[in-house]
């Protein structure tokens, strides 16, 4: 049975079709979304990532914020868009509740935020520090993407 937010502990088998996980270590967080394609990876990737430091169940609907990163790699394309919430939630005080991102083009990664501010959240953990490049992955991996990334603490 998959815990909130998409967490799960269930072995890879028994995972769902799109979820993400995140395991706290000492000095950092990993984080793994799957889904059946890029963009939806990407959205549980975000997901993971707020899932680090807020619930946002119950907080307002939000605002709409238009996104756009890129170019580069899938790979510099997941550090860019986390980077990108690092920023909303450490500089602006604003958590994503949701993410849209259409599916990639050429020049990188659009979509949209719909952000609440931070006091209308939960807070759960520590503002991350940082997105590393040490252990990050994405891909397609049986019939999945599956993405990687470790966030410093």
């Amino acid at each position: 049975m998959a815990a909130p937010h998409g967490r799960t502990g269930e072995p890879a088998a028994a995972k769902p079709a799109k979820g993400h996980a995140i395991a706290p270590r000492t000095a950092d967080v990993c984080i793994q979304a799957w889904a059946p394609t890029a963009q939806e990876c990407n959205e549980e990737a975000v997901a993971a990532f707020v899932d680090i430091v807020a619930d946002a169940t119950g907080a307002s609907t939000g605002q709409p914020r238009p996104f756009h990163v890129g170019p580069g790699s899938p790979e510099l394309l997941l550090i860019l868009l986390l980077e990108e919430v690092l920023l909303a939630v450490d500089v602006e005080g604003l958590v994503p509740r949701a993410v849209h991102i259409e599916p990639p083009g050429s020049d990188g990664l659009d979509g949209v935020f719909t952000l609440v501010p931070v006091d209308e959240v939960h807070v759960v953990g520590s503002v991350a520090k940082g997105v590393s490049y040490e252990g990050l992955l994405f891909g397609t991996r049986d019939g999945r993407w599956k993405c990687q990334a470790t966030v410093d603490v």
